[in-house]
C-alpha cells in the first residue's frame, strides 16, 4: 500500500542511476535527511559532491516518519545529565535545540512546503509517570531557561488528546511537526540546485580506502573521491562492519485514516498538535493537512517490513480511541530507522578521516539527522567543534554484536511491551 505522504508529495525527483566512473571531493552514500543535507552544505561550498542511493530520494525513514521535529536528544537531561554530568549534557541539549531550529531555517530559506505546525505533547499512559514529568517541566525551565515546555494534567491531556487512556504530561510549543516526505524533497532539490549530483537506484557494494582517495563500487559504475560520508542509518547493512555493532536497524509502522469529521478532529485533536506518548514501544500521532490520524505504533526488527501493518498500528489506535473502531485505513506503510544502545547517535571517523558517518538518530531525526548534515559537512571544511562533542558519546555494542543482536532486541522488546501492558 502507498503511504499517505507519497500520495501527497509537492513533486517527484527522478535522477539517473550511477553509470561509469566519476571523480569527486566527497561521495556521500544515503538519499535521506543526513545525506541529502550534507550535499546541500558541501555543495554551497563550492565541493564537487556526488550522492549515490539504493533506492529513491528518501524513500526510507526519512519519507516515512511521524514528522516530529523534536529538540534535544532521544533520551532526556535527566537521563544526560546522570550520563555525563551536567556541562556536557547541557552541550548535547544546545545542539538538539539548534537541529530543531535549523529544520525551520531550511523550510523557510529554501520556501519548503511542508505543512510545518508547532506543538508536541507527551502524555503519560500511567498515572505514576506524572511526577516526574511535572519535574521534568520544573527542571528545564530552572536549569535551561526552556520556557516553551508546559506540564498539562490530566484533566488538560485528555482534553487536548481526546482520550481518557492518557493522564497528565508535558506540552512543548517549540516543538513542530511536518511532512517528512516534503521535507526531504526541498532538501533535495536545494541541493541539486546547488551543484550536487545525485544518483538514484544505485546501490553500493562495496567501499575500499586506498592511500590518498576512496574507491566506491557500484553495480554500473564507481566514485573516487577524497573523502566519503555514510549516511545509511538503517540501511547501513554490511557496508562498513565496525558500525554494524552499534546499530540496529527497526521497522516501524504508521497508518492513515480517511478524513476525519470536524467534530472528530475538535474531539480527538482541537490544537492541531503532535503527539508521542510513555511508552517504550512509542505511540505517535498526528492530523495530516486534509484532517486524517496519522497514527505510528508498533515495531519489529525482520530483514523485511511486514505485510501486514493494519492490523498492527489499529491495535494501539482503537485502544486509545475506541470510538475510532473500525475507522476506514487509507494509507498504510513502514519505514527503517536504526537505533543504538543508549539511543543516542554515531558520529564516528574512520580510515584515517577518509570515512565519516553519522547515523542512530533512535526516531528522532527529522531535526537532528538534517542537522547532522551540517555538522558533518562543517567538520570536512574544518569547523568540526561540534561533530567533535557528538563522536565523544560513548557508542556501545548491542549484546551479540551484529550477529545475535536482532535475537538479543526482541526479547527485550517483549520484556518492556509487556511493562508498557503492567
Amino acid at each position: 500500500m502507498q503511504s499517505y505522504y507519497q500520495a501527497t508529495r509537492n513533486f517527484e525527483i527522478n535522477q539517473p542511476s550511477l553509470s561509469g566512473d566519476y571523480e569527486a571531493d566527497v561521495c556521500i552514500i544515503g538519499g535521506g535527511y543526513t545525506g541529502l543535507s550534507s550535499a546541500l552544505y558541501l555543495a554551497n561550498e563550492g565541493l564537487n559532491v556526488l550522492l549515490v542511493e539504493s533506492n529513491k530520494i528518501a524513500s526510507g525513514a526519512s519519507g516515512a516518519n511521524g514528522g516530529q521535529v523534536s529538540g534535544g536528544m532521544r533520551k532526556d537531561q535527566f537521563y544526560l545529565e546522570k550520563a555525563f554530568g551536567f556541562e556536557k549534557a547541557k552541550a548535547l541539549w544546545s545542539i538538539g535545540e539548534e537541529a530543531k531550529y535549523h529544520a525551520k531555517d531550511l523550510i523557510d530559506k529554501y520556501q519548503i512546503q511542508c505543512d510545518y505546525k508547532k506543538g508536541i505533547a507527551h502524555p503519560n499512559h500511567k498515572k505514576r509517570y506524572c511526577d516526574e514529568s511535572k519535574r521534568y517541566v520544573d527542571h528545564m525551565i530552572d536549569k535551561y531557561d526552556y520556557k516553551d515546555m508546559v506540564y498539562l494534567d490530566d484533566s488538560e491531556m485528555r482534553e487536548v488528546t481526546g482520550s481518557d487512556t492518557y493522564f497528565g504530561g508535558s506540552y512543548d510549543e517549540g516543538e513542530a511537526h511536518c511532512h517528512p516526505l516534503n521535507y526531504a524533497l526541498g532538501i533535495a532539490r536545494a541541493a541539486i540546485s546547488a551543484g550536487a549530483k545525485i544518483f538514484e537506484n544505485s546501490a553500493v557494494l562495496d567501499y575500499k580506502v586506498e592511500n590518498d582517495f576512496v574507491k566506491v563500487q557500484t553495480q554500473s559504475g564507481s566514485i573516487k573521491a577524497d573523502r566519503v560520508i555514510l549516511a545509511c542509518n538503517g540501511y547501513l547493512g554490511n557496508l562498513e562492519k565496525r558500525l554494524t555493532s552499534k546499530i540496529l536497524p527497526m521497522n516501524n509502522y504508521i497508518v492513515a485514516t480517511k478524513p476525519l469529521d470536524e467534530e472528530t478532529v475538535q474531539k480527538i485533536n482541537p490544537r492541531d498538535i503532535a503527539f508521542a506518548d510513555s511508552r517504550f514501544v512509542i505511540n505517535y500521532f498526528r492530523l495530516s493537512a486534509d484532517k486524517r490520524l496519522l497514527f505510528g505504533g508498533g515495531e519489529n526488527y525482520s530483514k523485511n517490513l511486514s505485510k501486514n501493518i493494519v492490523p498492527i498500528v489499529t491495535r494501539p489506535l482503537e485502544k486509545i480511541y475506541p470510538f475510532l473502531k473500525g475507522v476506514k485505513i487509507d494509507y498504510a506503510w513502514g519505514g527503517k530507522l536504526a537505533i543504538t544502545m543508549n539511543r543516542l547517535p554515531v558520529f564516528t571517523m574512520l580510515h584515517n578521516e577518509k570515512v565519516i558517518a553519522a547515523q542512530g538518530y533512535s526516531g528522532q531525526g527529522v531535526a537532528l539527522a538534517s542537522y547532522s548534515g551540517k555538522i558533518v559537512s562543517d567538520k570536512i571544511i574544518g569547523n568540526g567543534d561540534t561533530f567533535d562533542i557528538m563522536s565523544k558519546i560513548p557508542r556501545k555494542s548491542f549484546p551479540g554484536g551484529r550477529f545475535l543482536r536482532n535475537p538479543s532486541m526482541k526479547i527485550g522488546m517483549l520484556y518492556y511491551s509487556l511493562l508498557d501492558r503492567i
